[in-house]
C-alpha cells in the first residue's frame, strides 16, 4: 500500500469511528423522533441527564415545548452538538436549552472550584440551527457558567437569540449565524461577566439590539470581527446594532473593545449603529475603544451618554441621518482619523451626518474629513457643535462644502479650534460661517485655519485669534 492509500485508508477508518461514535450519543436512542411533529422534549431531556458527556443530534426537525435544563453540577461536562443538518424547534417558552452552572467566583484560577473544573467547565454547543416557534422562546441560556462556548450555530425567530444572566465567566461566540428574531440577537441581561468574546458571526435583523449589554457588571469585553446589520424597527424607539445600557442602578461597563465590524442598518426612530448610556457621575460606561468598523445608514452612527475614557479611531463612517457622533455629558473622548462620508454611487447626497458634543468635557476631535454636511439649519448649527462644553480641541480636520457652518461654539470654554480648513467650493457659497462662536463662551483659541474670507464670526472676549489664513474665492 502506497502512502497516499494508507492515509485514505486511515482517514475513511477514522470517519467510521467517528460516525459510530455519534450515533451512540444520538439522542435518538432515547426515542426522539426528529420528524417535526413528535414532541422530543422529554426524550432530549433523558438524553442530557445521562451525563456520558455528549449529547448529539442527527439529521432531523426535534420539536421542543419546554425547556432542557443542563444542570452541570449533575450532567457533569456536556456538548450538544450537530453535523449541521439538525434542527430545534423550540415551540414553548423560555430557552430551548438552559446551561445552569454553579460558578459563583471571578475569572482568577483560585476562585474556580474543583467541581467547576472538573464537571462544569467550558460547555458547548456547536452546529445545529434553533427556531423559534413561541413569542417568548429563547435559544441559549446561560447561568454560572464557566467558558461556555457556541460555535457555528443558526439561531432565528426567537424572543432572544442567546442569554446571558446572573454570573457568568470567559463566554466565547463564534463562527455563529444569530438572525431576525424578536427582540435582541445577543443579550447580557444584568449579568456579572467578565472576558467575552463574539466574533466571526453574522448577527443581523433583530429588532431591538443585534448585541445588547443591559445592566450588570460588564468587563473585558470584545466584539470582532463580524456583520452586524439591519437590527433595527421601524415601530420601536431607540433600536441599535450593539447597545450597551449601564443606566441601572449599580450597573458599570468597562475595558471593551469594538473592533473590525460591518455595522450598518437603516434610519429608524432614534436609532443608532452603537449606543452607550452610561449613568450620572460618569462612573458607570467607559474604557472603550472602537476601531477599523464600518458603520453607516442608521439616526446616529455612534451614540454616547455618560461615557469616559472612550476612544473612536480608523473608523469608516456614513450616512447618518441625524448626527454621526452624538455625545452628550461625556469625558476624556478621543475621535480622530475618522473619514465622514456617503456613498455616491447610491444616490445623491440626502442624509445629515456631523458631529455634536454636548455638556462634555476633555475631548479630542482630530484629523477628520466632513464633506457635504447638512447638519443645521439656516438659522443655527453647523457640521461639528459643540454645547455647554469645556476643554474640547478641534485639531487638523477638513470640513468641506457644509450646508450651513462649519464649527459652532455655544458656551464653550477653554475649547481649540486649530488647524483646520474649513471651505465651501461650490459655485455658489451657502456657507453662513466657518467657525461661529456663540453665547456665554470665553478662553477660546482659534487658530491656523484656513477659511474664507469674512466666515469667521468670532465676538470680542470669546477667543484668542492668530495665524488664521481667509482666503477670497478666487484662491481655491
Amino acid at each position: 500500500m502506497n502512502r497516499r492509500s494508507f492515509v485514505n485508508a486511515l482517514a475513511g477508518g477514522a470517519g467510521i469511528a467517528l460516525t459510530g461514535l455519534m450515533e451512540s450519543f444520538s439522542v435518538k436512542n432515547q426515542g426522539a423522533r426528529g420528524d417535526a411533529q413528535a414532541d422530543d422534549t422529554q426524550a432530549i431531556q433523558e438524553a442530557v441527564n445521562r451525563g456520558e458527556g455528549l449529547v448529539f443530534f442527527p439529521k432531523g426537525s426535534y420539536r421542543l415545548t419546554r425547556s432542557v435544563r443542563i444542570e452541570l453540577a449533575q450532567t457533569g461536562n456536556t456538548a450538544l452538538m450537530s453535523d449541521g443538518s439538525a434542527r430545534i424547534l423550540m415551540e414553548g417558552p423560555g430557552p430551548a436549552f438552559e446551561f445552569i452552572g454553579t460558578h459563583g467566583g471571578s475569572a482568577g484560577p483560585d476562585t474556580i472550584s474543583e467541581q467547576v473544573w472538573n464537571r462544569e467547565r467550558m460547555p458547548l454547543v456547536s452546529g445545529f440551527e434553533i427556531r423559534g416557534g413561541h413569542p417568548e422562546a429563547v435559544g441559549l441560556s446561560f447561568v454560572k457558567t464557566m467558558e461556555a462556548t457556541i460555535s457555528r450555530m443558526q439561531i432565528r425567530r426567537c424572543r432572544t437569540g442567546i442569554l446571558f444572566r446572573e454570573r457568568n465567566r470567559n463566554p466565547i461566540i463564534s463562527d455563529c449565524h444569530i438572525y431576525h428574531n424578536l427582540e435582541y440577537g445577543i443579550l447580557f441581561h444584568e449579568v456579572n461577566l467578565h472576558q467575552a468574546i463574539i466574533a466571526n458571526s453574522h448577527i443581523s435583523y433583530n429588532s431591538i439590539a443585534g448585541i445588547c449589554l443591559q445592566g450588570g457588571e460588564m468587563r473585558n469585553f470584545q466584539i470582532v470581527g463580524n456583520d452586524i446589520e439591519y437590527n433595527y424597527d421601524d415601530h420601536r424607539e431607540g433600536c441599535a446594532d450593539v447597545l450597551i445600557d449601564m443606566r441601572g442602578n449599580g450597573s458599570t461597563f468597562r475595558e471593551g473593545t469594538i473592533v473590525g465590524n460591518t455595522i450598518q442598518a437603516r434610519p429608524s426612530p432614534g436609532g443608532a449603529n452603537v449606543r452607550v448610556l452610561g449613568a450620572e457621575e460618569l462612573r458607570s460606561g467607559g474604557l472603550l475603544t472602537l476601531t477599523g468598523n464600518l458603520l453607516g445608514s442608521q439616526t446616529d452612527n455612534i451614540h454616547l451618554s455618560y461615557c469616559r475614557g472612550v476612544v473612536i479611531s480608523g473608523n469608516s463612517l456614513y450616512s447618518a441621518a441625524g448626527r454621526t457622533l452624538f455625545a452628550e455629558r461625556c469625558a476624556n473622548l478621543v475621535f480622530c482619523g475618522n473619514p465622514i462620508d456617503w456613498n455616491p454611487d447610491h444616490q445623491g447626497k440626502v442624509l445629515s451626518d456631523g458631529i455634536v458634543l454636548r455638556d462634555c468635557e476633555g475631548v479630542s476631535l482630530g484629523t477628520i474629513i466632513l464633506e457635504n454636511c447638512f447638519q443645521g439649519s439656516p438659522e443655527e448649527g453647523g457640521a461639528i457643535e459643540i454645547e455647554n462644553s469645556r476643554d474640547v480641541s478641534i485639531t487638523h480636520c477638513q470640513i468641506l462644502d457644509p450646508r450651513h457652518r462649519g464649527i459652532v461654539l455655544t458656551d464653550a470654554v477653554r475649547c481649540r479650534v486649530d488647524g483646520c480648513t474649513i471651505l465651501d467650493r461650490r459655485e455658489e457659497s451657502r456657507l453662513a460661517a466657518s467657525i461661529q462662536i456663540r453665547g456665554a463662551s470665553r478662553d477660546n483659541v482659534i487658530t491656523n485655519n484656513l477659511v474664507p474670507a469674512g466666515s469667521l464670526h468670532i465676538p470680542e472676549g470669546t477667543a484668542w485669534l492668530a495665524g488664521n489664513q481667509e482666503l477670497g474665492k478666487d484662491r481655491w
